[in-house]
């Protein structure tokens, strides 16, 4: 047998090759504090008391926390010294974001071969993404998705990358790779071997399904304004050049004649979409700030 051909409903028929798939198992995955989170965030009971322990059995993770918390993006008056602290200055919505983002750190944090993320500035980007997605989740009227389901989803979009990237010839140097590049080396693009990451992952459909169709949005059925959001944040994020370049331009207007998709599918008219990227330039100005080394 030489081919794998994807079952998967979030997948298609792209045929995604032995030594691809092989690789999967190998990629470092996500800190099981996502998937913690993922699933207390569902059930209405659990308390900011709750997410703390949960955090509290990483370390790591609780050191990089108190870290961000005690940046000068919160402009606090003490010292932040326990996750219960931070949790009141920066808010459980807010926190669960940075968990999220540093729980993301190792396995996105990458340096590429061929993908153009110079200065390992894929994790930039793909934080740029998620920050983006969420701000147009919440500003939509036709949402299929959450917010914090959205900046998941937004984090990991484009993790079939880091597998892609080892069989693109770098003959070429670094350089913006096309999907049909993608499918000649591996046999599937980024985002339909990205879905079947997530799905090793046990991921929820509606975070791998938003991942797979970003790219497009004809086939993303009943989560098609999901899958807009990462798709409209990711464009957006790359024409700012957030992780894509040495520094953000982030005062370049936006078309949205080039989104029209997107924002129907989100339900964001041409008028509500100014204060939506005025919201977006000041979110990512401080991503650096946040989690920059």
């Amino acid at each position: 047998m030489t081919e794998i051909i994807a079952q998967d409903a979030q997948v298609s028929d792209q045929v995604l090759r032995p030594e691809v798939a092989q690789r999967i198992d190998s990629l470092p995955s996500l800190s099981n504090v996502v998937g913690e989170f993922l699933e207390m965030s569902a059930d209405e009971l659990v308390t900011a008391k709750d997410f703390e322990r949960v955090i509290c059995k990483d370390q790591a993770l609780v050191a990089r926390l108190l870290k961000t918390a005690n940046s000068g993006k919160y402009g606090k008056s003490r010292s932040i010294n326990s996750i219960s602290d931070a949790v009141v200055l920066i808010g459980l919505n807010d926190m669960k974001k940075i968990v999220y983002a540093v729980s993301s750190e190792g396995l996105l944090r990458q340096d590429f071969a061929v993908y153009r993320y110079p200065g390992q500035g894929f994790w930039m980007y793909s934080l740029g993404v998620a920050t983006a997605a969420r701000i147009l989740v919440e500003a939509a009227s036709k949402p299929t998705i959450n917010g914090e389901a959205a900046f998941v989803s937004g984090l990991v979009h484009d993790v079939g990358k880091l597998i892609i990237d080892d069989f693109l010839d770098t003959e070429g140097g670094v350089r913006r790779v096309a999907l049909a590049d993608e499918v000649a080396v591996t046999g599937v693009d980024h985002a339909e071997l990205g879905a079947h990451i997530m799905g090793a992952w046990n991921i929820p459909e509606v975070i791998s399904g938003a991942a797979r169709w970003h790219h497009d949005l004809a086939g993303a059925g009943d989560i098609c304004s999901a899958a807009a959001a990462i798709g409209m944040g990711a464009g957006i994020c790359d024409f700012w050049g957030v992780g894509t370049e040495p520094f953000m331009n982030l005062g370049e207007d936006v078309d949205p004649t080039h989104h029209e998709q997107a924002m129907e599918a989100l339900g964001i008219p041409d008028g509500q979409l100014e204060p939506v990227l005025f919201e977006m330039r000041q979110k990512l100005a401080g991503l650096e700030e946040m989690f920059g080394n």
